[in-house]
């Protein structure tokens, strides 16, 4: 009954920028329906280009939980969006970091076991 998609603002960001990542959650029956949308629930994950290294997650430094009941009508999208530093975080976040490098990256989000498509975006290097 929902779809999840992942949002970048802008396919290209210069590495020392705060990005703007989404998760966007859509009804996508012809009927009202109610969805828990707990921080807990819901997920921004950075991956590698190939899918294969997991860099950052919205979840790995959250404390961030508790029942979130919406009514989403049909079609209507509801955005969560945080703005990511460019560090890498692991589960537990530990306290060292890296500054994820200029490259290619994607963007999943989830709500439950519902998967966004991945959303290509580029990390460039800082220059004054």
């Amino acid at each position: 009954m929902i779809a999840v998609k992942a949002e970048v603002d802008g396919a290209e960001h210069r590495v020392g920028d705060r990005t703007l990542l989404r998760l966007v959650v859509t009804n996508t029956s012809v009927q009202p329906c109610v969805r828990d949308l707990d921080p807990v629930r819901q997920e921004i994950v950075v991956w590698s280009a190939d899918g294969g290294l997991r860099l950052w997650s919205s979840n790995d430094c959250s404390s961030a939980k508790g029942a979130d009941l919406r009514t989403l009508a049909p079609g209507e999208p509801v955005a969560f969006s945080v703005r990511w530093a460019g560090r890498t975080s692991a589960p537990g976040c530990p306290a060292h970091r890296e500054t994820v490098p200029a490259g290619e990256y994607r963007l999943l989000t989830r709500v439950d076991d519902v998967i966004s498509p991945p959303t290509q975006f580029v990390r460039i290097p800082w220059s004054p």
